[in-house]
């Protein structure tokens, strides 16, 4: 069992939260090398803890390596990106499933604000980082009580967010507003089963077009995934 009080866990979660939240936030760019000595300049410790949590990112794929090469941060390819997504489509899901029967009432005014800055925004200005689409799934996964499943959700956070970060210029606010608005309506009648059928409606509709068109917009094959077939753009 992982002992998260022990101070070479400490130091380990804090370079490996850095370095994340760098790429993440645009600081280290898709391409941008990560050499050891710049990062022990940075960071302010040695190059044990430094190099353990480059070989989490890269389990992750956020970060390339290749010995005595280079060690750089990862350009998520198309392929990869369809692939996370599918992924965490089938996990949330289910997490939003839960977090549907748990929702409180007062937190309704939340959603619908979150859903209105998503209907003003374009995509293509989404800053790095959590987008407004991110903070809208998580109101309402804050809600699921599997701690399990929000784990292996987050798991998958950095790869997706590189992801929307390269591939944004495919996504379109107005079909994903339109399915918020029911979830919306859903969380506050705490309705699952209109959930269910409106979410697979919505994977094999808007979500699928979008995957499909990152994929072949990128000389890739277009990708069923878990979306089902391709029912409208």
């Amino acid at each position: 069992m992982r002992d998260d009080t022990n101070p070479r866990t400490l130091l380990r979660e804090r370079i490996h939260g850095q370095i994340l939240q760098a790429i993440l936030d645009g600081t280290l760019k898709p391409g941008d090398r990560l050499r050891d000595d710049e990062l022990i300049a940075w960071l302010g410790t040695s190059r044990a803890p430094i190099r353990e949590a480059l070989t989490r990112l890269a389990d992750l794929g956020v970060v390339e390596m290749s010995p005595n090469r280079f060690t750089k941060v990862a350009h998520v390819s198309p392929r990869l990106y369809a692939e996370s997504a599918a992924v965490w489509a089938t996990l949330v899901t289910r997490g939003i499933h839960w977090g549907i029967l748990a929702f409180p009432a007062d937190e309704l005014p939340l959603l619908e604000r979150l859903n209105d800055e998503l209907r003003a925004s374009d995509p293509n200005d989404f800053p790095p980082g959590p987008t407004v689409i991110d903070r809208f799934v998580g109101a309402i996964l804050g809600h699921c009580s599997n701690e399990v499943l929000l784990d292996s959700i987050h798991t998958l956070d950095p790869v997706l967010q590189l992801g929307v970060n390269s591939y944004k210029g495919f996504l379109r606010s107005e079909p994903i507003s339109a399915y918020f608005a029911e979830l919306v309506r859903r969380c506050r009648d705490h309705d699952v089963d209109g959930y269910e059928e409106g979410m697979r409606a919505f994977l094999a509709g808007p979500m699928h077009g979008y995957i499909e068109d990152v994929t072949t917009a990128n000389g890739y094959e277009h990708f069923e995934g878990t979306y089902g077939a391709r029912t409208e753009k």
